[in-house]
């Protein structure tokens, strides 16, 4: 149940751009159980203009001057409103570099709301972005034929390809998790949610936090504490681990964060697995044998088509020792931008084709 704000009472207001504003959306801090990160001082509706559909996210002032806590309301208004025109000034200038795997920002502005009793800020900006017809990618968690398969490494296919177009412009998104990719019924998936994220050679509002992101999709040296130097291993890193988790959570049902926690000794664990008194360093070794523990049963479990290759694929990507993300082959070479990501999108599209060829022989066996 959502408090009472004027970022609440959105719903029926024509907006001064032309949009009437719907029906809240169940995301953020409208729903139930997320442990997301994004969305604390947002609310999402459904926003129609001139027979089109779009999602808008409003930005509540007033619940961030009630949650405060021990800042000032000063402090707290102005981090959280520069907080937020990062992300409008993110989400325009992946408009601008025509990133086609991202979800894209259609206009924004602020609207007044009537004042009612106990408000603090009436005034409410927003963001009017493109509305996905298919949800987030959530609901393929459970779809396990391969068919189904074939349709998910496409899509993990299409969220490479937005890391990788984020990455061209120097954006780490640092919050790569289910909930914050949208399926297009004609364009795929696309990574949404630029609340977190990060441009190399500025100072964002989150670039101090440890963990900018969802403490389920962190990588290990973040839960651990440590603090990164270079941008690669401390933002892009971080969206390759996530990356891979990602492939893992779609392809086997869990986390790479749960596939090391339920390995891990709790004395060698984070201080929020319930540890807390070994450092990253003194970790790694039992980190790295949980998280290769708990690919090989995956790998031996499932044919080699989609075993071996899933399995290397999340190797690659998420392996706990931060070093160790990126492409095989392409790390340390010349003149190689990025983390091999393309080479991640060409495999995906293998996958994707590989699966769809044993489910038409799969089908031919049955009939």
């Amino acid at each position: 149940m959502l408090d009472n704000t004027p970022a609440t009472r959105l719903s029926g207001i024509t907006l001064p751009n032309g949009w009437t504003v719907g029906e809240i959306l169940a995301v953020g801090r409208a729903q139930d159980g997320d442990e997301g990160s994004g969305g604390t001082f947002s609310v999402s509706y459904v926003v129609s203009k001139e027979g089109k559909t779009a999602f808008l996210k409003a930005f509540d002032l007033d619940n961030v001057l009630k949650k405060r806590g021990s800042r000032s309301w000063m402090e707290t208004l102005q981090q959280e409103t520069t907080a937020f025109n990062n992300e409008k000034g993110l989400n325009t200038l992946c408009v601008k570099s025509k990133m086609r795997q991202v979800v894209r920002i259609i206009e924004h502005g602020d609207v007044t709301v009537p004042q009612e009793p106990g408000d603090m800020v009436n005034d409410i900006p927003y963001m009017v972005m493109e509305l996905a017809d298919g949800g987030d990618v959530r609901s393929y968690i459970k779809q396990n034929n391969l068919h189904d398969l074939s349709i998910k490494f496409r899509y993990l296919k299409e969220i490479a390809l937005g890391i990788s177009q984020l990455h061209a412009e120097k954006i780490s998104h640092q919050d790569i998790k289910p909930s914050n990719v949208m399926i297009f019924e004609e364009t795929g998936a696309k990574i949404g949610d630029l609340g977190r994220a990060s441009i190399q050679g500025t100072i964002g509002v989150y670039d101090g936090w440890v963990v900018a992101g969802d403490h389920g999709y962190a990588p290990p040296e973040q839960l651990y504490g440590l603090t990164l130097n270079e941008w690669v291993d401390r933002r892009e890193r971080c969206d390759l681990y996530q990356f891979g988790s990602m492939i893992s959570f779609l392809i086997f049902g869990v986390t790479v964060n749960t596939i090391i926690q339920r390995r891990l000794p709790e004395a060698l664990s984070p201080r929020r697995w319930g540890g807390g008194q070994s450092t990253y360093a003194q970790a790694l070794p039992y980190l790295q044998k949980a998280f290769y523990d708990g690919l090989e049963e995956f790998r031996t479990t499932h044919p080699d088509w989609l075993g071996k290759r899933v399995v290397s694929l999340i190797n690659q990507c998420s392996n706990p020792d931060y070093n160790m993300r990126g492409a095989t082959g392409v790390m340390g070479k010349k003149n190689y931008l990025g983390l091999g990501l393309n080479r991640f999108v060409s495999e995906l599209d293998y996958l994707s084709n590989e699966a769809e060829r044993q489910s038409i022989i799969a089908a031919k066996r049955k009939a």
